[in-house]
């Protein structure tokens, strides 16, 4: 099989990833490859008959936070594939993603009723070692990641219950790398054309991209996330001197 193609793994039921998305995926990026699975065993016996090495693996919610072991196992035999866990009903069932954030397998989810162009994205941040999370769960992001993630709605007199400032500077750090590129370029003034030239990005991914910036941040636009980001880069040089 081709090395240049990218693998994306599904591990649930058939009917979890309609044939509609999967045709819209395809459309959207030609060298992708989609393989569905009930079970990691069976995927682990088709990617190795097939010399598959995935690039992405999507869990349905289904699947059971009764597997966090199996999730492990998954982690540990593809290590460098990006694991994500699916939603298919609303974000108001938690308890599977709080045992799986809890159990530190699982970083990104990814709800299977966004709109449809904004789910491609998603799936694109994936697919380039990126993460997802919806703003909405970003409260169980608080209980179980450290550092966390406060939004500036969270604040008494300028700062979060925590003592940190409420400008966005103490989320920086919790950035994804990719994410952290794309908000250096946005403080260096570039335009979205010009950052996805720049890190070889759809403008459509950086839209994504900076859409997670600014829910992380806290903050109301990409102005108010490079002030931060700003901001952050004088504290640490100071921190230094």
């Amino acid at each position: 099989m081709s090395s240049h193609l990218r693998h994306l793994c599904f591990i649930g039921p058939e009917e979890r990833l309609p044939k509609q998305l999967q045709n819209s995926l395809l459309r959207e990026l030609p060298d992708l490859v989609v393989h569905i699975e009930d079970d990691w065993r069976s995927l682990v016996r088709s990617a190795s008959s097939k010399g598959i090495h995935p690039t992405t693996i999507l869990i349905d919610a289904g699947y059971g936070a009764a597997n966090i072991t199996e999730f492990r196992q998954i982690e540990e035999m593809y290590s460098n594939a990006n694991l994500c866990l699916t939603l298919n009903g609303d974000c108001n069932s938690t308890h599977h993603i709080r045992e799986c954030l809890k159990a530190g397998v699982i970083h990104n989810i990814l709800p299977m009723n966004l709109r449809l162009d904004l789910w491609l994205f998603a799936v694109q941040i994936l697919l380039h070692g990126g993460s997802y999370m919806p703003p909405e769960l970003f409260e169980l992001l608080e209980v179980h990641r450290n550092p966390p993630m406060t939004t500036a709605g969270q604040t008494v007199g300028g700062h979060t219950s925590n003592g940190a400032c409420a400008n966005g500077t103490h989320v920086v750090d919790a950035l994804t790398p990719r994410e952290n590129e794309v908000l250096a370029l946005i403080a260096q003034g570039l335009q979205n054309k010009n950052i996805a030239a720049a890190l070889r990005l759809s403008e459509h991914t950086i839209k994504l991209h900076i859409h997670h910036i600014i829910s992380k941040m806290g903050v109301s636009n990409r102005t108010e996330a490079a002030a931060a980001f700003i901001q952050h880069g004088e504290a640490a040089d100071n921190h230094t001197r």
